[in-house]
């Protein structure tokens, strides 16, 4: 059985979202860190119990230039995702996107045709979609003996967390 490397993974920024980012799967290791600050930077990497051979960065463009990452995970706010996401394409890198993707139609297809004409992955992090109880909820809620015919469906997600976790970045 041919076993592949662990995918080197790279974040940039350091904000509540990103925390127990160490939670990778098997195929994935945590590989650098970067921030506006090196201070930030370090101190998200002890906070969240980075490992030692993890590489931590005063700068967004030093994870992208490290020619180790392999894909990298951007909890940016928004706003920056247009700029950031396509120097990451150009950089070479797959990227694991913070939802809401962009603002807008024309940003998102900026940051897609990056991605598409590099032959990159481009993921957004919507996790609901991929988690096995989706799935489950799907069969619970299609069963016509239970419910009757599905014609839609109102979801709402919801988040237990300080109210301080959604105004981290304002400070």
């Amino acid at each position: 059985m041919l076993v592949s490397p662990p995918i080197q993974i790279g974040i940039i920024g350091c904000v509540e979202i990103a925390v127990g980012s160490r939670s990778l799967s098997q195929s994935a290791t945590l590989h650098a860190v970067g921030s506006r600050s090196l201070e930030k930077a370090k101190k998200f990497a002890a906070d969240d119990g980075f490992p030692a051979f993890a590489k931590v960065y005063g700068s967004y463009e030093a994870v992208l230039d490290g020619p180790d990452v392999d894909a990298v995970y951007m909890p940016l706010p928004t706003a920056l995702h247009s700029k950031w996401a396509v120097l990451a394409a150009q950089k070479q890198k797959h990227l694991l996107l913070e939802k809401l993707v962009a603002l807008n139609s024309k940003e998102f297809d900026t940051i897609l045709e990056a991605f598409e004409s590099n032959g990159l992955q481009l993921m957004d992090a919507t996790m609901l979609m991929h988690h096995p109880r989706a799935a489950k909820m799907k069969e619970f809620i299609s069963n016509p003996d239970l419910f009757g015919e599905l014609k839609s469906a109102l979801i709402i997600s919801s988040l237990n967390a300080d109210f301080n976790f959604f105004f981290v970045n304002l400070q």
